[in-house]
């Protein structure tokens, strides 16, 4: 009797890992970070999304010195951001996707990607990064990248390029 309780309990809590696992996400946030890797995050994103029946939410971010208020003016920066959202969303509409878009003024870009998470009930967070180093996870991605990591309220993908050497160049 015992024994059967206990292989009952082991068997129920395998189920609930396995579905927690493999649970569907229903949004999924991409910061864009300018890298190149950042397009195949996206499209990372796209594919698991159409997968799984969710929504992508592409988040630009704006980075404003803390010398300056978060409502100034940058013309240029913002019209650019918004060419790119609106390359990359036609880019997630070719995969049937149709993202929610929008960019964000930041000072500190890994608490407020997480604290977008939170707001729109991220259950994944496909983030693109060159890889700086094979030798270990210190200094392996950009700071943004490891700010992200830090403070994600939910689970973090990587979409990677190739690695990129000493002298900026990916290697063979």
């Amino acid at each position: 009797m015992v024994v059967a309780r206990r292989l009952a309990h082991g068997r129920r809590r395998a189920q609930h890992l396995a579905r927690r696992a493999f649970a569907p996400h229903r949004t999924i946030l991409v910061p864009l970070l300018g890298h190149e890797e950042s397009e195949h995050a996206v499209v990372l994103a796209c594919r698991l999304a159409a997968d799984r029946n969710a929504r992508v939410v592409l988040l630009a971010p704006l980075a404003v010195e803390p010398e300056l208020p978060l409502d100034a003016h940058f013309d240029d920066e913002e019209r650019s951001l918004k060419d790119w959202l609106g390359r990359v969303r036609a880019y997630a509409e070719s995969y049937g996707i149709s993202p929610k878009t929008r960019m964000i003024r930041t000072r500190n870009f890994g608490l407020d990607i997480a604290e977008e998470a939170r707001t729109e009930q991220a259950s994944l967070i496909v983030v693109g990064a060159p890889i700086r180093s094979r030798q270990g996870f210190t200094g392996a991605f950009p700071e943004e990248v490891d700010r992200i990591l830090r403070h994600a309220p939910c689970r973090v993908m990587i979409a990677t390029g190739e690695f990129v050497g000493s002298n900026g160049r990916p290697t063979e």
